[in-house]
């Protein structure tokens, strides 16, 4: 099995002098004496060469020793001798053993410290890219919106003024309705009274033939039933267009009042609109002498040629 082996000193510690004074000398320097030649040190490197840390059993009890010591006898005549090195040497390694784990501290400090920086570096580039892709989305972002809302302004700004056009426009269609009906309602008026006045004339027109008619049939009645010959009239019945009508003085056409028989009838009853009295008689008749329809109006007609 391997055993982790401790650390050994290949080197006696520098207090070694102080040994065999209780015989009463120094183990080396009372006499001459022919000592080994010192260790020469070739230069190395700072790092030592990697050895194995494994050994056997049988080697862990085994402690080699750089010197050799001569026993002396019990009178202090003869001194052995002591083959050691300098307790400078001993010191000088401890010096670089000590200088050795400085440097390795210190080297493990300086990576550790890299190592942190690096790290610390990694890191804030890692917090900066994010924060510039962050930054730039929600720049893009803000573009975005930026351009909505104009889109957005655009469109209501469009939306007022098709609403502006839409009042306008039915202002319009509400104009032209009201003056389509006014129109319309005008044109229904005037072909009523265009239609109204032809049926008045066809009335009036039938009314004076039947009026003309009435008063001839009626002056033939009175002209046979008279035997005197007062009052006799001239009646043509070749022309059916022609009124009963009597030659006055003048020449001129006459029709003779219903009443007194006397003068010319030349006032239209109304509402019967019967051309049958004169103006004296006008007033003292209620009834229509034709119809006997009562009286509400009578019109003067000028029945004079001009």
């Amino acid at each position: 099995m391997a055993v982790e082996a401790s650390h050994f000193t290949l080197f006696s510690p520098p207090n070694i002098e102080m040994m065999y004074q209780n015989n009463g000398s120094m183990a080396y320097g009372t006499k001459p004496e022919k000592l080994l030649p010192a260790y020469h040190f070739r230069p190395t490197d700072a790092f030592p060469a990697t050895v194995s840390r494994k050994r056997s059993r049988d080697s862990s009890s085994f402690i080699p020793v750089p010197f050799s010591v001569q026993n002396v006898d019990s009178k202090g005549n003869r001194v052995g001798e002591l083959t050691f090195l300098a307790g400078d040497i001993s010191s000088q390694m401890y010096q670089q053993q000590s200088e050795i784990d400085r440097l390795i501290a210190h080297h493990t400090e300086k990576v550790r410290s890299e190592m942190e920086q690096i790290q610390k570096q990694n890191t804030m580039r890692m917090i900066t890219a994010v924060n510039e892709a962050i930054t730039k989305r929600l720049k893009t972002k803000e573009d975005e919106y930026l351009k909505i809302g104009r889109l957005n302004w655009t469109l209501e700004e469009k939306v007022k003024s098709l609403n502006i056009e839409n009042e306008i426009l039915k202002e319009l269609v509400q104009t032209n309705e009201a003056t389509a009906n006014a129109l319309r309602n005008k044109l229904q008026q005037v072909l009523a009274q265009v239609q109204q006045q032809q049926q008045q004339q066809h009335h009036f027109d039938s009314d004076a033939q039947s009026y003309c008619g009435s008063n001839y049939e009626e002056d033939n009645r009175q002209v046979a039933e008279n035997d005197d010959g007062e009052g006799k009239r001239k009646v043509s019945g070749n022309d059916e267009n022609e009124d009963c009508k009597t030659t006055s003085r003048y020449g001129r056409m006459k029709r003779w009042c219903r009443r007194c028989e006397k003068e010319e009838s030349c006032v239209l009853l109304l509402p019967c609109r019967h051309l049958c009295v004169c103006t004296l008689c006008v007033s003292s008749i209620s009834f229509c002498p034709v119809c006997n329809v009562a009286k509400t109006a009578g019109v003067m007609v000028n029945m004079s040629s001009s």
